[in-house]
């Protein structure tokens, strides 16, 4: 729980007042960029169509990405009715550069709206290629990844004074494709009380999870 009075630097991300020297930023993104360099190695590597099984497996390495492009360019780029062809979101990095360890040559932030394009794409891709249903929710599924489209068409439709209507039904789309699933279920108020106390496997609201061991 972070309160108010907390020292933890992870306070200053829900208080709006980021300093460049906090170590949990610089963690964020170390870890972000990791998992995307991870995800985009094994795309690379595999070739795609030639099982089920692998296609499935591969839309998953997709969902991680775009997922870790979202949250960073949530963290380090304005919001996307602000300008996003203009304003600078984050580097797309889809792998390991040859001389990252030099830090040469890296490439620079791209804008907020090429950083989006780079999400949809990947989440979309995730959605079409994902077909197992990998239980429990600690595995990215089909579901998963249009939860997540979800979110992004909302994060994308703007304020409520300055609506995009289009990304606002496009939200409500695929939030409705998750809800008709039929797979999740809201828990009852008592339940939901001890929500943090369930594991991913035991809980029919979550859709998706990292399970920390």
């Amino acid at each position: 729980m972070i309160r108010g009075s907390s020292t933890d630097a992870f306070y200053e991300f829900i208080s709006y007042a980021r300093t460049p020297n906090n170590y949990r930023l610089t963690q964020f993104w170390d870890s972000g960029y990791k998992t995307i360099a991870q995800a985009s190695n094994i795309i690379k590597l595999i070739e795609e169509g030639k099982s089920e099984d692998i296609d499935s497996k591969l839309g998953e390495c997709y969902y991680l990405r775009g997922m870790m492009y979202f949250y960073l360019v949530r963290a380090f780029g304005k919001p996307y009715y602000q300008s996003p062809e203009i304003n600078l979101g984050v580097p797309i990095v889809n792998g390991t550069p040859d001389d990252v360890v030099n830090g040469l040559n890296l490439p620079d932030r791209s804008t907020v709206k090429d950083t989006y394009d780079q999400i949809l794409s990947d989440l979309k891709k995730a959605e079409d290629l994902i077909s197992e249903d990998r239980r429990p929710a600690i595995f990215a599924s089909k579901e998963a990844a249009q939860a997540m489209l979800s979110r992004v068409y909302l994060y994308m439709s703007g304020t409520y004074a300055s609506p995009q209507r289009e990304y606002a039904q496009l939200a409500v789309d695929y939030a409705d494709i998750v809800i008709l699933s039929g797979k999740y279920a809201l828990l009852s108020r008592d339940q939901f009380m001890k929500y943090n106390t369930f594991t991913p496997e035991n809980n029919i609201e979550t859709i998706f999870a990292i399970k920390r061991i």
